[in-house]
């Protein structure tokens, strides 16, 4: 078995083996060289920085929701202390985020302005990861060819530890209620942009790792992707991906299959296929449901409710107030003819965010099916309404906040927990390198069971 013991042992041996090899090259090949990119200076930062505290004191909904107004200011004031020389872009970045994430408001976030972004848009990290127990696991590449075995555990990343680099990324990433399972899968979707915004742009990345599932570890410099193949995997959501519903007739069940509820100029036709599906399901006559909401990070409630409303057992309110062009919603919905009343089993994971927390909540709260995998990544209340931004005068960075909060028809759920699973599911790295769906697994088991 291939225990952490022995990847901490590794990291020692590897540092030692393989630092000096490289030595010569850190200041030109891999290392972000600073003096391609303008500073600014201690006014410019400090007037950025109050227009950042303003906007959010007098805007944002709920800012003291999760941190109280002391302790904010003291952060505030802390920060703000930090700026007391001239700065690079992301260097302020830095002293932004600590506030920003302390607000628990996963729809409150600075964003780099585009200027940032087109001077690296050759030079970000160019391996997709999975944080699986305690490894940082490769889990494929944002080009054509894969420059690490697939499954291979990174240790250092220009002679950065792995770990400290996650360790402050999820310190300084916001989410609803600090939640740490939304916080871990956003920095595994978007780690070379997370990475790029903390710790800059390289011309080569470094890295040491340990080879899949052995004992023996290697040394690569990799060569970096592009800010496109990036962005094409991690707003793969924002793109339509298809929705999909597999009959197992053997099994006597369904697997739908819903990524997003991002259809916000198609909601006719997640409408019609959710109408569509469940008719097939009656037909069918189908007694079990697999819905498949991993990594469904939200979206609109326009195609959210229309599923909800196959699910619930009678006539239920979706919001707990009228709110706005979802007014209409809190009031119940109407339950369609061919609504499910068979066995439903939700998928989960730390993605489901937003409009998926409601949905989720709503199930849980009515005691609709059964959950399995991981905690959600939201709760039953998200500051996301009238969401906006404002960017700051002199670094162009871009300020996100949450002007109103939407909540699910629910009484006396914690808004500091998310959505737990009945049947938890813990992925193994064993597991990842033998290709094993835990989730799914379960899910059968628990059907073959009934």
């Amino acid at each position: 078995m291939f225990s952490k013991l022995v990847f901490v042992q590794l990291i020692t041996v590897i540092i030692g083996l393989h630092s000096s090899i490289f030595a010569q090259n850190q200041n030109s090949n891999y290392l972000e060289d600073y003096s391609r990119y303008p500073a600014y200076n201690v006014e410019e930062l400090q007037a950025d920085f109050n227009q950042m505290r303003q906007t959010l004191e007098e805007n944002h909904e709920s800012i003291y929701e999760y941190t109280s107004r002391k302790a904010l200011d003291s952060l505030f004031n802390y920060q703000f202390s930090l700026i007391d020389r001239p700065l690079l872009l992301r260097e302020f970045y830095k002293i932004l985020t600590p506030v920003t994430a302390k607000v628990g408001c996963g729809h409150t976030a600075v964003w780099m302005p585009s200027s940032f972004w087109a001077r690296g848009s050759q030079k970000l990290f160019p391996l997709q990861i999975r944080l699986i127990e305690d490894y940082v696991v490769v889990a494929g590449s944002y080009s054509d060819t894969s420059q690490i075995p697939y499954g291979s555990v990174i240790l250092t990343i220009n002679d950065r530890p792995a770990g400290d680099i996650i360790a402050e990324m999820e310190a300084n990433y916001s989410a609803d209620a600090f939640n740490i399972h939304f916080i871990r899968k956003q920095i595994e979707r978007r780690f070379p942009m997370i990475f790029a915004r903390r710790f800059g742009f390289s011309d080569r990345y470094k890295i040491s790792y340990a080879l899949p599932g052995r004992k023996t570890s290697d040394v690569a410099v990799l060569t970096p992707a592009t800010l496109e193949s990036v962005r094409t995997v991690v707003f793969a959501n924002f793109e339509h991906p298809e929705l999909t519903i597999e009959i197992i007739e053997e099994k006597n069940t369904a697997v739908m299959t819903i990524p997003t509820f991002i259809y916000y100029d198609r909601v006719s036709y997640f409408e019609d296929f959710v109408d569509s599906s469940f008719a097939l399901i009656r037909e069918k006559g189908i007694e079990n449901l697999i819905l498949d909401l991993r990594g469904n990070d939200g979206g609109d409630p326009f195609c959210s409710v229309p599923l909800f409303s196959y699910l619930q057992p009678k006539p239920l309110p979706y919001y707990v107030e009228r709110y706005g062009k979802y007014s209409q919603f809190a009031d119940p919905i109407p339950l369609p003819d061919n609504h499910f009343t068979g066995n439903l089993y939700t998928l989960i994971d730390g993605r489901c965010f937003s409009t998926n927390g409601h949905f989720c909540a709503l199930l849980s709260y009515h005691n609709i099916g059964k959950f399995i995998g991981t905690p959600t990544g939201a709760t039953y209340k998200c500051n996301a309404g009238k969401n906006t931004h404002v960017t700051l005068e002199n670094t162009g960075i871009m300020l996100y906040f949450g002007r109103s909060t939407f909540a699910a028809a629910v009484e006396d759920m914690d808004k500091t927990k998310p959505i737990y699973p009945h049947y938890p599911v813990e992925e193994t790295y064993r597991g990842f390198l033998d290709g094993e769906d835990l989730f799914m697994e379960m899910v059968f088991w628990l059907i073959e069971g009934m």
